[in-house]
């Protein structure tokens, strides 16, 4: 059957299917590369240690508790709340900083990430380019030891929900 000869709603149909194979495809291939892209120098998480296997050892929580304490607390709240209206941006147009609990959306990104958010802020590969945050970068104030604690204390309040959704979706990446 020609073009010519098909019904309307057939190259409507048509176009439609079409336009969605275009969309799952690029939206795989983003996905793909950011699974799979480079990783900025020192934001790599040495399997075997508490941080990456999920174990909570207590020493490493107590200091990720006291870090968090003197330098995140401030702006992500003293019990992980973040900021009121977290999800609007502010007049300056930067985003308030969000909740590192349940509520938030600290536990959809692998650790990885995380870290290398805390160590190098919000910068490619971790934001787009030009993205304006109040995140500062703590590569010169916090060690990569005192980063990971970080991570454990706050991955320590999450619920079991949260940790079992976090060890299928990021088992093949940590």
């Amino acid at each position: 059957m020609s073009d010519a000869s098909k019904p309307p709603y057939l190259k409507w149909v048509s176009r439609l299917i079409a336009t969605g194979v275009i969309v799952f495809a690029a939206g795989f291939t983003a996905f793909a590369y950011w699974v799979t892209r480079p990783q900025l120098p020192g934001t790599d998480l040495p399997t075997g240690t508490a941080a990456s296997a999920g174990k909570r050892d207590p020493a490493l929580v107590a200091l990720g508790k006291n870090v968090y304490d003197r330098h995140c607390a401030s702006c992500h709240g003293a019990n992980l709340e973040g900021q009121p209206d977290w999800q609007r941006r502010l007049p300056n147009g930067r985003m308030p900083a969000p909740p590192h609990d349940d509520s938030g959306h600290t536990w959809h990104h692998p650790k990885r990430v995380l870290f290398g958010i805390v160590k190098h802020g919000v910068v490619p590969p971790y934001g787009p380019p030009g993205y304006q945050s109040d995140m500062p970068a703590f590569k010169d104030t916090l060690t990569d030891g005192e980063i990971r604690a970080v991570l454990a204390f706050i991955e320590s309040r999450w619920s079991r929900k949260v940790l079992e959704w976090r060890r299928e979706a990021f088992a093949a990446m940590e």
